[in-house]
């Protein structure tokens, strides 16, 4: 008998689960009323994994590799990172939701109905946020040192004001040439009220970082980071909190985690959450010079580290990462004194993130 799965729910992470599923014999139902069965691009952002962790399962639904460049470090020093990355091909994956016969709902879950929650991380008071505005640039007419890039910490300790310091993500898509200013993670009290006003700050940062541009088409990011829902209906994705509270990465985790999670296996990576939970709250509290000179340090690690904690649910890799980190910053590091100067703070923080909110 063929089992059956409802969705509710249909982001990027749920479309992949779906695929994975029908590839394995179950028939998908999902309810999403925006998601749009006619479109080729039906999530609203664009979206990257690292290489290693797609499964031969998904690799016709990525774009072709990419190698990877840093700008980080005091002083600033460019780099290629020794790992190459992958952007989701969103044609492909419709393409393969109709192939799979994926019935797609678009409609709300009817009540009462029993389904996998996909419907992605709870906006919380307590959440810390990733905050970007992207341009989309034409292919022939960006700048001719273009190139991808995780990220460009160029300028990072000079930027002034209240707005959270920002760094430059850029990468090759089929629409053109991407420049996103991005703000790794900031608390919700820092955004919650004027979240228009920090998109202006950044648009003014991009603006600086590559003039004047043919733009295509924004993109804008908000990301809450660090929150999972907490009822007792099963649930996947950033619902699920896969969301790394460091990085704002959860798709690769996703994929990681599909087969488990059709087999009804706990998804595991219970102390890596906790001490990306640590990571994230330090890049909340630092300052612009401080992250610049930071991620110079990371980057400077061997890629296994690097990915170890961009990446995957070891906890134990993720606490080797974080101790060979200190013989570069050593422990006097800017971004580390929050841990001894306050540490009941810090710990308070991620605490309520990981118990106090209940959506």
């Amino acid at each position: 008998m063929t089992q059956q799965l409802v969705f509710k729910g249909l982001g990027p992470a749920g479309a992949l689960l779906a695929i994975r599923a029908a590839q394995r014999g179950f028939h998908i139902t999902a309810y999403d009323p925006a998601f749009d069965v006619h479109s080729s691009t039906p999530f609203p952002g664009t979206y990257g994994v690292f290489s290693t962790q797609i499964p031969s399962w998904a690799d016709h639904l990525f774009a072709a590799p990419e190698s990877l460049e840093v700008v980080a470090g005091n002083p600033l020093n460019r780099r290629t990172l020794g790992f190459s990355y992958r952007m989701l091909d969103q044609a492909a994956v419709v393409k393969a939701l109709r192939a799979a016969h994926v019935r797609i709902e678009a409609k709300p879950l009817p009540e009462g109905t029993s389904a996998v929650d996909c419907t992605g991380a709870p906006r919380t008071d307590t959440a810390l946020w990733q905050l970007a505005v992207g341009w989309f640039l034409p292919l022939t007419d960006a700048p001719s040192e273009s190139t991808p890039t995780f990220m460009d910490w160029t300028g990072t300790a000079t930027q002034a004001g209240d707005c959270p310091p920002s760094f430059c993500y850029i990468q090759r898509t089929d629409e053109g040439w991407l420049f996103e200013e991005t703000i790794l993670a900031a608390h919700c009290s820092a955004v919650a009220v004027k979240q228009e006003e920090v998109f202006e700050v950044l648009r003014a940062r991009l603006a600086d970082r590559i003039g004047t541009q043919t733009v295509l088409r924004e993109e804008r990011v908000a990301i809450p980071m660090g929150t999972r829902r907490r009822h007792n209906e099963r649930k996947f994705g950033a619902a699920a909190g896969f969301i790394n509270p460091a990085t704002g990465y959860s798709l690769g985790h996703a994929m990681e985690s599909a087969d488990d999670f059709l087999d009804g296996k706990r998804a595991g990576g219970w102390l890596a959450y906790v001490l990306r939970q640590v990571g994230g709250e330090l890049i909340a509290r630092a300052d612009g010079a401080t992250l610049q000179d930071f991620f110079g340090h990371f980057f400077a690690l061997d890629s296994r580290a690097q990915l170890a904690y961009l990446s995957g649910r070891d906890g134990l890799a993720v606490a080797r990462t974080m101790w060979a980190l200190r013989k570069g910053t050593g422990l006097r590091h800017e971004f580390l004194r929050p841990l001894f100067r306050r540490p009941w703070s810090v710990g308070r923080a991620v605490w309520q993130r990981l118990f106090s909110a209940r959506p």
